[in-house]
């Protein structure tokens, strides 16, 4: 059965309360079932409260097979990145936060809009620069309780911070497929992987979504930055912690904690 709007309003409102307070919630499907299309709705109206409306761009996740079959879903997820959410140069401020993940992304600049239908290689070509992304992730959750894909996707897809890397490299430099990262803690390294392990090419991820944003009247333009997925496995922030995220070639983002 579907969700009434004034549903739709109150689990939006729900959300919003608790990234505003940070307060954690329960999952909102322990109340009520909800469709794909109806966490997408829930989770505009969260990003409309928190945000002035202008984007910069798109954020991906679930991007492996076996994260998408563990929530019951057969596609990844997706959300719009905002400027509020963007730490310029400041540590991650864990105080004000309920309880965040570290994850490193490729990140993929376009210099060209995107015009369905795209295929990996016309990503590639639209492509103006590969830049090194860090996420801080947030559940609005207790205990990071995601019992299913709908109530990440309603939860902002777990947004919570976004870092920039400072270099760019050119998309002719950069292998996709075999680009590395790790990622360390306090000079030990925890987690590591590939461009690969996000649809076996981020420039297939890039593709899909698209393709998929089609169908809402929207796209992916010029100038936009596509956070293609975590690729290593995320990592829970602690206050003093610092953070070395090493690229192969898109170069390198310590993030520190506080």
């Amino acid at each position: 059965m579907a969700l009434s709007q004034s549903e739709i309003d109150e689990m939006a409102e729900t959300l919003y309360a608790a990234y505003d307070e940070k307060e954690p919630v329960e999952p909102l499907s322990n109340d009520a079932e909800f469709t794909t299309e109806e966490a997408y709705e829930i989770q505009a109206k969260v990003f409309d409260k928190i945000s002035d409306g202008e984007t910069l761009g798109h954020k991906l996740g679930l991007v492996s097979e076996a994260k998408q079959e563990q929530l019951g879903i057969p596609e990844p997820i997706f959300a719009p990145i905002v400027e509020e959410t963007v730490l310029d140069g400041e540590p991650v401020p864990t105080e004000d936060m309920i309880a965040p993940r570290i994850e490193a992304e490729i990140g993929l600049v376009l210099g060209e809009d995107l015009e369905p239908p795209v295929r990996p290689m016309d990503v590639v070509t639209a492509t103006d620069a590969v830049v090194p992304v860090v996420e801080i992730l947030e559940s609005r959750y207790q205990g990071w309780s995601i019992p299913s894909a709908q109530d990440v996707i309603a939860d902002l897809t777990s947004a919570g911070k976004v870092v920039l890397g400072e270099s760019a490299k050119d998309v002719s430099e950069v292998d996709l497929v075999m680009e590395s990262i790790a990622v360390s803690v306090n000079g030990e390294v925890q987690a590591s992987g590939i461009g690969g392990d996000i649809m076996g090419n981020p420039a297939r991820a890039v593709a899909w979504l698209a393709n998929r944003l089609e169908a809402e009247g929207k796209s992916i333009d010029a100038g936009e930055l596509v956070m293609t997925g975590g690729i290593p496995a995320a990592i829970d922030i602690e206050p003093g912690d610092v953070y070395d995220i090493e690229f192969a070639n898109i170069g390198s983002i310590r993030v520190r904690a506080e």
